[in-house]
């Protein structure tokens, strides 16, 4: 109950730039625990096929706690950089992709992988920045409306070819 009270209410953007750090902490660490904990699990399955407890705690480790560390890094460093600069901007978001590659860097100690990592992140974040500062969602998660419904069930008929006879009565 205590994490669909988080995934639901606690959002990296429900606040601005410079408020609520806790909020923006868990905001973003909790994509982080997610991604890492799928990506341990399908590593220790498929992958390195862990065969027993402890060497599937240190698979699902290596990749949980480097994600979620570099989405806390960035979420701390993003708020701090605001909070010192006193205004939201660019800057913040580029300064908190430089620290979640340095812990990048640190996880995988390749540093062609780190550097392009990196790159790819600083300017993702600044796409997002860019969208937060002129209204724009380029990744819609969470748009619903009368054309984008979302369907709580399953849809009433799973039939491959439609029966010929219509449908009976009863059903």
């Amino acid at each position: 109950m205590l994490i669909t009270y988080f995934w639901e209410n606690w959002r990296y953007s429900n606040a601005p730039e410079g408020e609520r750090p806790f909020e923006k902490l868990v905001g973003l660490t909790k994509y982080g625990l997610a991604a890492g904990t799928g990506i341990g699990i399908y590593d220790s399955i498929l992958i390195s096929q862990t065969t027993g407890f402890w060497s599937t705690v240190n698979c699902l480790s290596y990749w949980i706690v480097p994600t979620t560390a570099m989405c806390a890094a960035f979420a701390s460093v993003a708020y701090t950089t605001t909070k010192i600069r006193g205004k939201d901007g660019y800057l913040s978001y580029i300064l908190a992709s430089l620290a979640a590659g340095g812990i990048c860097y640190r996880w995988q100690k390749d540093g062609p992988f780190a550097y392009s990592f990196t790159v790819i992140l600083t300017g993702l974040a600044v796409v997002k920045k860019w969208g937060d500062l002129n209204n724009f969602n380029p990744v819609p998660l969470r748009d619903v409306g009368p054309d984008n419904r979302q369907f709580t069930t399953f849809p009433y008929d799973f039939t491959l070819v439609k029966d010929p006879r219509e449908r009976r009565p009863w059903e």
